[in-house]
């Protein structure tokens, strides 16, 4: 197989970073800007951190004129009680399937990288949680765009670079686990393994353009097979 620029999403990819994530944001909303949106998971599940906090402003009723100077204070309150309060959560569950299929493209010698809606210092918070930040050569965040469409396009750059390759799309895959994953890949021109933990979402993540969906990532053999027949 020709090498392969993986770029890993972390929320329901990686890790289950529990409910915890969603309350200190909610806080920040309510010490910041005066109300809590009462952030759902279906109101953060695929988003950035940016298109979030924008998103629970206008919920608010607050006005566009505003938003921006209000979700960079959101944002930094998120963070300071994140880096205080997650690691002592015992809330964050690590999907070892995707751990699995980490170890089995590593050995393969695949470039690994990060494509997540999480601002970067919370992605680091997250997986620093289970020793894993290091574990990925560079990233595309949250804080690089706000819409989830333009992050491969921020990747493949970074990724040429750090390692000298003019990365085509056709070389770089998604492993996500929402439709805005498999959009994503799907815009940009690349490739996407979506992890469906959610059987309901199914159907939208094949409409997404997903090239492969699966239950488990815990079979890297079979996956990265059927990877090698797409091309």
């Amino acid at each position: 197989m020709e090498k392969i620029l993986f770029l890993f999403d972390i929320d329901g990819t990686l890790l289950s970073p529990g409910t915890l994530p969603r309350q200190i944001l909610n806080r920040a909303f309510q010490d910041i800007a005066g109300g809590n949106p009462d952030l759902q998971f279906m109101d953060v599940a695929g988003l950035t951190d940016p298109l979030i906090i924008a998103n629970g402003l206008k919920k608010l009723g607050i006005t566009d004129g505003v938003i921006p100077q209000l979700a960079v204070a959101i944002l930094d309150r998120y963070l300071v009680e994140m880096e205080r309060d997650y690691s002592q959560s015992d809330l964050p569950i690590l999907h070892w399937d995707a751990i699995d299929f980490l170890d089995a493209v590593q050995t393969g010698e695949h470039v690994t990288a990060l494509m997540t809606g999480n601002v970067e210092a919370g992605a680091r918070i997250k997986l620093d949680y289970f020793g894993l930040f290091d574990r990925f050569s560079f990233g595309a965040f949250g804080n690089d765009y706000p819409q989830r469409d333009q992050l491969p396009g921020i990747a493949q750059k970074r990724a040429k670079q750090l390692t000298g390759v003019d990365w085509d799309f056709g070389n770089i895959v998604v492993v996500g686990d929402t439709p805005n994953d498999a959009q994503a890949a799907s815009v940009a021109g690349a490739r996407s393994i979506i992890v469906c933990r959610r059987p309901g979402w199914e159907q939208a993540i094949r409409e997404a353009g997903a090239d492969i969906v699966v239950s488990l990532l815990n079979d890297p053999k079979k996956i990265l097979s059927k990877l090698s027949q797409l091309k």
